[in-house]
């Protein structure tokens, strides 16, 4: 690649991470179909410390897992242990979730359309988790309607377990090997902690983040779940992405069969509300950029976030893995575009304006009586949920999580609320504990939280 290519690449990530973002570091790769055409590490993996990125410093890649997570099913389809059609009870037996609808199948968990709860993350245990949809509902029937759901994930690493007779991670280590990702770790543990970037939040967890509060080292948390639970580099990612990209038959086949790769990459199910708009096939987002089909993906951790994006007809990928918060989807599409622009000796596009967030309504001084017993701040120690406020505004009940954009909240029969005001949301929030006429526990979708005293 041209010092002139490496010099356009290496402006869109100093950007990025300088100017967008919510991280100290950042480390990017871009392929072809063939090999890695370029790579860097930008900043700190720590904000105190000062130590470097390096080309060898491990970034969680979180849902992103979930790709490698379908190409395990898929190869347990092609050697005929499973059926993606059958029910997921057919495989674990104690899986239960109210429903009036038809069994969930496998193939609706992995396309996020069984109509089940996002989940999050109560436990660090798959099973717990997975156990725990018996007292939530099946909102849709199945295959009907894009959801995003990461307990509908961990059931499928659970299935994975139940036929291989193994644990996950190390069915997904041994992919990852056959990848030839000689360096990503197939769970998050403590003794990669030393090998990995130092994750990073906003300063507060209960309010939209400002960049001039700051940062805060990140709750480390050990994962082994098919929802995320990969640490990887940026160079050594590509590998995924090269076979995503690939033409014909070729060594890598031995990975992935023809006919399951181009099931991977079929759209299974619209995603609506989506920008840029597109699909879900099996654990990647799909659509035309451009008037050209990519596939793409995010991952979120506790303060680690990455993205994939490859260009399927001119087999250009991208990948970003940060520390921290930040337009990581948009800057992998951007490493994208700005290297087949490169290449073709097209106009190199800009970097995609930024939106600034929708205000909210102004809270009421004083919620209506039949609101009151709810309205405040409620708090737990789960780093995935750790707070939300109830609040009324505009003669309607609002919760807004960790100070991200409000959902309205919908009183149904029984006394939960539905959290969005989508009739076929899944997500509930119960109140109770009644104190003096004051609610001090909510329950949201499974996760307890509690009154605190801070508004």
């Amino acid at each position: 690649m041209s010092a002139a290519t490496s010099l356009v690449l290496d402006g869109v990530c100093r950007e990025a991470l300088h100017h967008r973002s919510f991280a100290t570091g950042l480390s990017i790769a871009v392929t072809d179909r063939e090999e890695v055409l370029t790579s860097g590490v930008f900043g700190h993996t720590d904000g105190t410390a000062g130590r470097p990125v390096t080309e060898d410093t491990l970034f969680q890649i979180g849902s992103i897992t979930k790709g490698l997570t379908c190409a395990l099913l898929l190869r347990a389809r092609d050697a005929g242990l499973i059926d993606l059609d059958s029910p997921v009870t057919a495989y674990l037996p104690w899986v239960s979730v109210r429903s009036q609808h038809q069994p969930i199948r496998l193939r609706h968990l992995m396309t996020h359309t069984a109509g089940i709860i996002e989940g999050s993350d109560v436990s660090g245990d798959a099973a717990f988790e997975v156990w725990a949809l018996r007292d939530t509902d099946a909102t849709v029937p199945p295959g009907t309607w894009f959801s995003y759901s990461n307990v509908g994930y961990k059931a499928l690493g659970l299935v994975l377990e139940a036929v291989y007779r193994r644990p996950y991670h190390e069915l997904l280590g041994q992919l990852l090997g056959e990848l030839g990702m000689r360096t990503a770790e197939p769970a998050i543990t403590h003794a990669i902690r030393s090998r990995s970037a130092v994750g990073h939040e906003p300063r507060y967890d209960d309010r939209a983040p400002v960049r001039e509060d700051g940062l805060v080292p990140a709750t480390w948390i050990e994962s082994a779940t098919a929802d995320g639970c990969v640490a990887a580099t940026a160079p050594d990612m590509t590998a995924w992405l090269r076979m995503l990209m690939r033409l014909g038959p070729n060594p890598s086949e031995t990975v992935l069969s023809e006919e399951s790769l181009s099931e991977l990459l079929t759209p299974a199910i619209p995603i609506e509300d989506e920008h840029p708009p597109g699909a879900y096939g099996l654990g990647l987002q799909l659509g035309d950029i451009d008037g050209r089909p990519h596939a793409w993906h995010t991952g979120g951790m506790i303060g680690y976030y990455a993205a994939i994006a490859c260009d399927l007809e001119a087999g250009v990928g991208a990948v970003v893995l940060a520390n921290g918060r930040g337009p990581w989807r948009e800057t992998a599409m951007q490493l994208v575009a700005a290297t087949r622009a490169l290449r073709d000796g097209a106009p190199v596009p800009g970097m995609p304006e930024q939106k600034e967030p929708t205000p909210k309504e102004k809270p009421e001084e004083e919620p209506p009586a039949h609101w009151a017993a709810v309205v405040g701040h409620y708090r737990c120690h789960n780093p995935w949920l750790s707070n939300l406020h109830v609040y009324a505004a505009g003669h309607k009940l609002w919760v807004s999580v960790g100070g991200g954009e409000p959902d309205q909240l919908v009183p149904l029969p029984g006394g939960a609320f539905r959290v969005g005001a989508d009739e076929r949301s899944p997500e509930r929030l119960r109140f109770d504990v009644l104190i003096d006429g004051t609610a001090t526990r909510a329950d949201y979708s499974g996760c307890p939280l509690y009154r605190t005293f801070t508004p």
